[in-house]
Formats: C-alpha cells, sequence, structure tokens
C-alpha cells in the first residue's frame, strides 16, 4: 500500500562552473525533478533542487528515485578537493512523512562528521 514521505536535495555553490555542472549532472540522473539553477545572489551563490517525486514508499517509482538520489548524492561527494572540502553545500530532506518524521537525511557534511575526518 505505502506511505507518503518526501525527499528534496538542495543543492549551494559560489562556482558558477561547478554549479553547473552539478545542475547537468543532476538533470542526467534525476530527469524531470531538478529545478532551473536560481541565482548568482549574495557572494555569488547559486542552487537549484531535486523535487520530491510524489511517489508513496515501497512503490517502483519511490524506489528508483531513492537509488538516483543516492547515485546524484555519491557524484557530489567524489567533486570533493584533496582537503576533503568542497565547493557544493547541500542536504536532503525527508518531510511530510505520515509518521511525522522530519530529518535531514544526508549533507554534504556527513562524509566528514561520520568519518571523524576534520582536522
Amino acid at each position: 500500500m505505502g506511505y507518503m514521505r518526501h525527499h528534496t536535495i538542495i543543492v549551494s555553490s559560489w562556482d558558477a562552473e561547478a554549479i553547473e555542472l552539478a545542475h547537468k549532472q543532476a538533470k542526467e540522473t534525476l530527469t524531470k525533478l531538478v529545478s532551473p539553477i536560481m541565482g548568482p545572489f549574495t557572494n555569488g551563490y547559486a542552487s537549484f533542487f531535486v523535487a520530491p517525486d510524489g511517489s508513496k514508499e515501497g512503490w517502483e517509482t519511490s524506489d528508483t528515485h531513492d537509488l538516483q538520489r543516492a547515485v546524484f548524492t555519491e557524484w557530489l561527494n567524489t567533486q570533493r578537493y584533496e582537503d576533503r572540502s568542497s565547493c557544493f553545500a547541500w542536504v536532503e530532506v525527508q518531510f511530510g512523512d505520515d509518521e511525522l518524521e522530519t530529518r535531514i537525511v544526508n549533507d554534504n557534511d556527513a562524509l566528514i562528521r561520520d568519518r571523524g575526518l576534520k582536522e
């Protein structure tokens, strides 16, 4: 039967070339769910987001988009500099959950935070 649980990803960067590359990657991975790039605004930051798929958990559409979001966030993590920093700030958020679970699912600091890599 399934239940509602939305996921969205927000990506921001001060690097115009990098945000264009990330946007292109998102559109290749998640196709129709990707917004246009907004900005740049203050300090040159521009952003886009990946919209929720609208599917109930456990449905094929939801499972497909869960995998695609994971592929995209993994790609974002591969774009890190040698010192593990990144020009991307991003977050994946879960909301609109039938069980009232609103939370951050993943973010650009998770890799460093979870592995204790921050010096």
